[in-house]
Order: structure tokens, then C-alpha cells, then sequence
């Protein structure tokens, strides 16, 4: 077995910026919907690319290099201490992205509808849920640990004033939205 060393900076842009335009273009699908079809279908494509981008880094990298794509041990940790939980979840992500994005394209070509939605509407969001989750666990169980109950306090009032902020101004958005969408089709 080849041993993983760290990513460059080279490595960890390219893993950085893949990961953007990944999760972009899935909240794009998301966000799009059926409402607007062509953003959904530009989102689809952009998704695929970048499946297929990763899949010809990893094709291309060196086994020792962090580009390069194997199944993780099982319950092995890592020499970092990282742990086989977080290289699973990320492989379930990566799966179900992949699955997700090209069953659209065999929901344009030759109708796979169903599949298309169970997948991106069912399976892609828990697995997306669980990797927030499993990912923010630790850091934000270090943090808790050292929050009191008034530190709480104001961080909800917070998030509870941004939350409404922002959800008045994206339904905002949507309503002087919708009236252009809707004459131009």
C-alpha cells in the first residue's frame, strides 16, 4: 500500500474549487427545479462535468497523491487521526451525486423520470445531511463544550434575525422573479 501524503497547493485548489463547483451546481438543480428547466439542465451538465473533471484528476494522479481516488479502509484510521467515518460518507456523497446527475441525463434522453427523482429528491438530500453533519460534528461539539447558556441565548436571537432577514428578502426576489420567468417562456 502507497502511502497518502499531503495535498499541495496545486492539489488543494483544484480539490477546493471541484468542491465548489459541485456543490454549486447541485443547489442550482435544487434552487431551479422545474420552475426554470434550462438553469436546472445547465446545473445537471455543470454537475456531470464535474464528476468527470474529478474522475480524469484521479485517473491522472499519481497513488500517492490525494487526487487519486480508492475505497478507504474500513475501520482503519488515518495516520492524521481522521476517521473511516468521513471517507465513507464522502464516497456515499460522491455516489449518489453521481448518480443523481446522470440519471438526468437519462431522464432527457430517454425518459428515466422516476429514477431522476427518487434519486435527487430522495436519497442525494439525506446523504447531503448526514455529510454536513458528520463533517461539522466535531468542531462543533469542541466549541459547544465551552458555551455557556447566555452565549446561547444570543446566537439564537441571531440566526432567528438573519433567518427572517433572509427569507424576506428571497421571497422578495421570487416575486419580482417570477412575473419575467413566466412571460418569457
Amino acid at each position: 500500500m502507497t502511502k497518502s501524503r499531503r495535498p499541495n497547493r496545486f492539489e488543494m485548489t483544484f480539490l477546493m474549487m471541484w468542491h465548489g463547483v459541485l456543490t454549486g451546481g447541485i443547489l442550482l438543480t435544487y434552487i431551479s427545479g422545474d420552475d426554470l428547466y434550462f438553469l436546472h439542465q445547465f446545473a445537471g451538465y455543470v454537475v456531470c462535468g464535474a464528476i468527470l473533471v474529478r474522475l480524469l484528476a484521479a485517473a491522472l494522479a499519481p497513488k500517492n497523491s490525494p487526487l487519486y481516488l480508492s475505497l478507504p479502509k474500513l475501520f482503519v484510521r488515518r495516520e492524521g487521526g481522521r476517521s473511516p467515518l468521513l471517507a465513507w460518507i464522502a464516497v456515499a456523497l460522491i455516489t449518489a451525486a453521481t448518480a443523481a446527475a446522470f440519471s438526468g441525463l437519462l431522464a432527457e434522453s430517454i425518459g428515466f423520470d422516476d429514477l431522476h427523482e427518487g434519486l435527487a429528491n430522495g436519497v442525494l438530500p439525506v446523504v447531503i445531511v448526514v455529510h454536513m453533519g458528520v463533517v461539522l460534528w466535531k468542531p462543533l461539539a469542541r466549541r459547544l463544550s465551552n458555551v455557556s447558556a447566555q452565549d446561547m441565548d444570543r446566537a439564537v436571537a441571531q440566526a432567528s434575525t438573519v433567518a427572517t432577514a433572509l427569507a424576506t428578502h428571497t421571497l422578495s426576489a421570487v416575486r419580482r422573479a417570477k412575473p419575467y420567468f413566466q412571460d418569457n417562456r
